[in-house]
């Protein structure tokens, strides 16, 4: 969020073990390095040792592709890149995390981790020219889900234009931050956007930069509902799929048995405003996971991806209803 009374410098943010190990650091430390400029912070570059022999101090270089176009930021960016790594050695991993300064470095590698897509989702799309006269590049930082697939789409196609003017909306499984810029662009209200993902705030962040709607969209890390204290008109959840399968290094796609699904489900009531509504998506029998009383749904649309999927639209239903 831009906040012009901060000096301008070096941002170092620790991302956490989940962040790591989606990066194969080897020490369960991964940083990213941003620049504050006029209250508006710029991530630059992702940092963490890797390696299984030989420890190699692997970095990417996101500023050249993040802000390309952007013409007066970017050689500022550029410029603060080539002077934090004019550091010594020793200063410079000090300066990123304390505890690599005597570690015995073997090689260095620069990972290109960040690429730029055109969205091809035909509501976005036409969403962009619509209000920007073209179509932008987006960002994705490591190991963010792509937004070109059929889980965005019919989520998108399904709940945008059922939203309004002064809805209090957050985005649940944000990813690459497609919705939430969306989301903006439209109806120019604020968004929360929440993934469990780590590298997803930022992404998110950076992606709603780039259209200039990042004082409008608020993110951060969040497993579902547990860092979420709000209450909402409608909220968007790319949930996770109940898989019957679990993979341990990337517990953002793999919820194994539903449980996540439904902790979610479970803590919906509480942060539904009046006649509010969750659009989730997930597979098509929901039944299975329902364990709260008052809870209304429909099917708004069948899809086929890697396997049958639904958007689901979600409500509190009225007591009459459910009251024994």
């Amino acid at each position: 969020m831009r906040d012009p009374k901060l000096p301008n410098g070096y941002v170092i943010t620790k991302l956490g073990p989940l962040a790591a190990s989606l990066l194969g650091s080897r020490d369960e430390t991964a940083v990213l390095l941003s620049y504050r400029y006029e209250g508006k912070i710029y991530p630059i570059s992702i940092f963490f040792l890797g390696g299984d022999e030989e420890i190699l101090f692997c970095h990417s270089t996101l500023l050249l592709d993040s802000y390309a176009g952007n013409n007066e930021i970017v050689p500022r960016l550029r410029k603060a890149a080539q002077e934090f790594f004019s550091k010594d050695a020793e200063a410079l991993l000090g300066s990123l995390e304390p505890t690599w300064t005597n570690v015995p470095l073997r090689g260095q590698s620069d990972r290109r981790i960040l690429w730029n897509m055109k969205p091809s989702v035909k509501i976005a799309v036409d969403l962009f020219l619509e209000t920007l006269g073209e179509i932008p590049e987006i960002p994705l930082f490591p190991s963010v889900y792509s937004y070109n697939n059929p889980y965005v789409e019919n989520l998108m196609e399904v709940s945008l234009p059922d939203l309004k003017a002064g809805d209090g909306v957050p985005v649940l499984g944000t990813g690459a931050g497609l919705e939430a810029a969306c989301i903006v662009l439209k109806y120019d209200i604020c968004v929360d956007a929440t993934d469990i993902n780590p590298i997803s705030a930022p992404n998110t962040v950076a992606r709603a930069g780039l259209i200039e709607v990042d004082s409008l969209v608020h993110a951060w890390v969040s497993d579902g509902f547990n860092e979420v204290r709000g209450t909402y008109d409608a909220i968007l959840f790319q949930a996770p799929l109940a898989t019957e399968e679990a993979l341990p290094k990337d517990p953002n796609r793999y919820d194994f048995g539903g449980k996540l699904l439904r902790e979610v489900l479970a803590a919906l009531p509480s942060h539904l405003n009046s006649g509010g509504r969750m659009y989730l998506m997930s597979r098509p029998d929901l039944s299975p996971y329902f364990s709260t009383k008052g809870l209304g749904s429909r099917v708004r649309r069948y899809f086929e991806a890697k396997s049958s999927m639904a958007i689901h639209e979600i409500w509190l239903e009225k007591p009459s209803v459910w009251s024994p």
